[in-house]
């Protein structure tokens, strides 16, 4: 749960990229229903990308209205320059842990408060899998390298006090009128409506308005039928197999031993949460000693088996670990990982494009397709203001020497806008290759 500090910082925020299906607000009301949020501040990239902060304070932890708390990660942004920076402090309240927060392409990712043990860990993991220049802001321990900004939590309530504006401050999240309310409402104007029309100019009135309203219902507006048909193809879409599933995908097959019992893994297929492996016999292999290592693997014939393993399915909001022998600092790495959204369409290809033609400099075989609508845009509606973006997807594809299988969930999460459809990995005599594939998402 998310706390707010002495000096009115809160941290701990899930922070979420706005889609823009729909009015702001409506979209930030959906997201803190199913994250069980009670306040809220927005950020801006300067690149037209909008992120949602999240947090779920406790009562006695709740700012005063009239202090109004900040999101420390929505004011880092305007402390320390550059677009990935990492702030490491201590906990003012428990000297056993720490805050993390991280910003990546000037937005929010992770606001974490967690051991200080694991400190080291994490803000070595996430400089590695961030490919760009990183600042290290706040203040350090012995064990940690020297910041490059350093910043204390006293200095970030100060600026927060003098130049926050005032869409970085926490505002609580309105709820919608209770039902029980609403239907006292209607009795009430139904009430109305009937003693108001005792006259007959009164019923000639309501009539034409009962008219009104119908031919109004019959009327179908091209900008609503367009939201409700791209609600649909993104309903359609597998957004559950991103970064986050990618990495777990890599542990998985990571941990498979390359020598079971004089077994050897040969091909390797996952699909959503399956992976198919077959397991080809080597000399001096037996299916005593398989079965012994893999109890799960069925046999084929003399010299092949095959065994079946699931993936757990993911949290809505935080990644889990794949694996339950896992411990929990492994599942710790995973924790405010962000879903597959869409990003800029040139965004993308300055980014997990050119990281693609890199890899294909390399000697890998890469292909991007060009995105194309999930909807088409109707015509004659450009110019409404209450139009959302047109969403597009297109098709990725890498493949290669196995050295290179890290590259794809490295790739995922510098984008955060791709999903992985299938993996096929090949062991065989010759050189081990893997090929994997899937879609991307701009607007």
């Amino acid at each position: 749960m998310a706390r707010a500090l002495s000096n009115h910082l809160v941290v701990g925020a899930q922070w979420e990229t706005l889609i823009g299906l729909e009015k702001e607000m409506v979209e930030i009301r959906n997201l803190a229903r199913s994250r069980d949020a009670s306040h809220f501040t927005v950020t801006d990239d300067g690149a037209g990308t909008r992120t949602v902060g999240l947090v779920s304070l406790p009562v006695d932890g709740a700012p005063d209205a009239d202090v109004h708390g900040v999101a420390l990660a929505a004011v880092l942004g305007s402390l320390v320059e550059g677009p990935n920076v990492a702030f490491i402090h201590p906990d003012p309240d428990d000297p056993a842990r720490a805050l993390f927060v991280t910003l990546r392409d000037h937005r929010p990712e992770l606001d974490l408060d967690l051991p200080a043990s694991q400190l080291k860990h994490r803000l070595e993991q996430w400089m590695a899998e961030v490919e760009g220049p990183v600042k290290v802001a706040g203040v350090m321990r012995m064990d940690l390298p020297h910041a490059d900004v350093v910043i204390t939590l006293d200095d970030i309530a100060a600026a927060a006090r003098r130049d926050t504006a005032v869409e970085a401050r926490l505002k609580p999240v309105r709820k919608a009128l209770p039902v029980r309310q609403m239907r006292v409402a209607a009795v009430l104007m139904a009430t109305l409506v009937v003693v108001g029309g005792g006259a007959y100019g009164g019923w000639t009135w309501y009539d034409a308005v009962q008219q009104e309203k119908l031919a109004a219902a019959n009327r179908v507006d091209p900008v609503d039928a367009y939201k409700q048909a791209l609600k649909r193809a993104l309903a359609a879409e597998s957004f559950s197999t991103g970064a986050s599933y990618a990495r777990h995908l890599q542990r998985t097959i990571q941990h498979l031993p390359a020598n079971a019992g004089g077994w050897r893994p040969a091909n390797i297929e996952c699909k959503a949460r399956r992976c198919d492996i077959e397991w080809r016999r080597r000399e001096g292999g037996t299916f005593d000693l398989l079965l012994s290592q893999r109890p799960g693997a069925q046999i084929v014939d003399l010299d092949h088996a095959r065994e079946v393993v699931t993936l757990p399915e993911d949290d809505a909001t935080s990644a889990r670990t794949v694996a339950a022998s896992h411990d929990e600092s492994e599942a710790v790495e995973d924790d405010g990982d962000a879903r597959v959204a869409p990003v800029p369409r040139n965004q993308f290809l300055r980014t997990a494009g050119a990281r693609l033609q890199a890899l294909g400099d390399y000697g890998m075989d890469i292909a991007l397709t060009m995105p194309v609508p999930l909807v088409p845009v109707p015509p004659g509606v450009g110019a409404r203001k209450d139009v959302p973006p047109p969403i597009s997807k297109g098709e990725w594809r890498m493949a290669g020497h196995l050295a290179f299988f890290d590259s794809v969930a490295g790739l995922m999460m510098r984008a955060g806008n791709m999903s992985l459809g299938e993996l096929k990995i090949v062991i065989d005599d010759g050189k081990p290759v893997f090929s994997a594939q899937g879609t991307y998402y701009v607007h």
